[in-house]
């Protein structure tokens, strides 16, 4: 590495310009802190099965070698996981440097290969320059159930009914997850949730994938409409619109006025202040798997976990896996961005791991329920060593144990 840096050093190929570009933020200027300790790279899930180098990359970037970096895949390799950031001694935010120089590449006009043909960032970027959102799905509110125009607490659904269609042959029924949301939130509140007409995909993959002028504009646009509603506080179920809502509109977009809660939180809270009941018996064992955006990114690791914990009174076994909280390794597939040798051996790894102590390994992120359920079917297909564990969304399992699915009419 100290040969390759002096001679990039002397071939005169630094970059002032891209020093400037990559240190606009605070957070990526942090790169120039680095010790070159390694610690980095010994804790990154990638470097166990890929040359993959995080502090290098930060030293290249900190000399101003473009061409190394801009032209390294290793851009596109990088989970953003944030498990670097876990045991940096320095605080060096890489996934923030991975995702301003995920937006040079873009700015260059250098595209980074994506699964399942870029369909998803296709969807986006449709969504993104189109005047109008979502139409709300006629099959998200279960019958008995009601919906408000206006209010001041709306539930965000985000993508769940475009990613319920697109991997449809999963059987994972996603739209579930909204469904269950609306039944809870009835029972938790006076007057029923909104949902927002005209609303748009958080912007969350393009973001991450580096497209932030295709965020910028669908941020805007649901900042807009939120707005107008006057509504102050969102939840949501997934753990990346919750980051993104609550993390990078205020940070990127103006006027923001709402506050962002994750049902989690919401629903622990009111389990602590004795104003919510579980009713129905669950005599399985789960386990928790700590999504990165809900985990590391935001530190929500006590709500899903006290959740839980009251449940065992109805019968539940709740068991913590060994690599749990921010130890909880990513399910390989950030953003969209990944899907290789090493997405499925952390999932291999990961539903190993939470078969030996569970029958459901319960999460709050969306695509880490479709990055382990297709696993599943794929060992299952080829016939391989099976895995014998159901993965499922904890608002489900919450709603089961509140007694909720009776009244929705089958």
């Amino acid at each position: 590495m100290v040969n390759n840096i002096k001679n990039i050093i002397n071939s005169s190929e630094l970059d002032q310009n891209f020093i400037k570009d990559i240190s606009e933020t605070d957070e990526t200027k942090s790169i120039f802190a680095c010790f070159e300790c390694g610690m980095c790279t010994s804790s990154c899930p990638v470097a166990e099965f890929f040359p993959f180098d995080p502090h290098q990359m930060t030293r290249l970037a900190a000399i101003g070698a473009s061409k190394q970096i801009l032209n390294d895949k290793s851009l596109r390799f990088c989970l953003t996981c944030r498990n670097c950031q876990e045991y940096c001694p320095q605080n060096v935010d890489f996934i923030e440097f991975i995702k301003k120089a995920r937006r040079l590449l873009i700015e260059h006009g250098i595209e980074i290969e994506e699964p399942h043909d870029g369909i998803l960032t296709t969807i986006t970027e449709i969504q993104a320059k189109s005047p109008f959102g979502f139409k709300i799905p006629s099959n998200i509110v279960p019958e008995g159930y009601k919906i408000s125009k206006t209010g001041k607490i709306a539930y965000f659904f985000g993508c769940l009914p475009i990613l319920d269609i697109v991997f449809d042959y999963l059987n994972i029924n996603l739209i579930k997850t909204a469904k269950n949301a609306i039944k809870i939130l009835n029972k938790i509140f006076k007057d029923p949730p909104v949902l927002i007409e005209n609303i748009k995909c958080c912007g969350h993959d393009v973001l991450w994938k580096g497209r932030f002028e295709t965020f910028k504009e669908l941020a805007e646009h649901n900042v807009k409409e939120i707005n107008k509603l006057g509504i102050d506080t969102i939840i949501t179920t997934c753990a990346e619109c919750y980051r993104t809502l609550k993390l990078d509109y205020p940070k990127y977009v103006k006027n923001v006025k709402f506050d962002v809660i994750h049902l989690s939180e919401l629903v622990a809270d009111k389990i602590i202040n004795n104003q919510i009941e579980f009713s129905e018996a669950f005599n399985k064992s789960v386990t928790y798997h700590d999504p990165c955006r809900l985990g590391r990114h935001m530190k929500v690791y006590k709500p899903p976990r006290e959740i839980l914990h009251h449940m065992e009174e109805c019968g539940i076994d709740f068991n913590e896996m060994e690599n749990s909280a921010e130890n909880s390794p990513c399910c390989g597939v950030s953003c969209f961005l990944n899907c290789n040798d090493l997405s499925r051996a952390l999932q291999i790894d990961r539903l190993t791991e939470a078969e030996k102590i569970a029958d459901i390994m319960l999460t709050t992120c969306p695509k880490c329920l479709i990055h382990y359920n297709c696993m599943l079917q794929d060992k299952k297909e080829k016939e391989s060593d099976d895995i014998n564990i159901e993965v499922s969304d904890l608002t489900n399992l919450i709603a089961q144990v509140m007694g909720l699915d009776d009244l929705e009419k089958k």
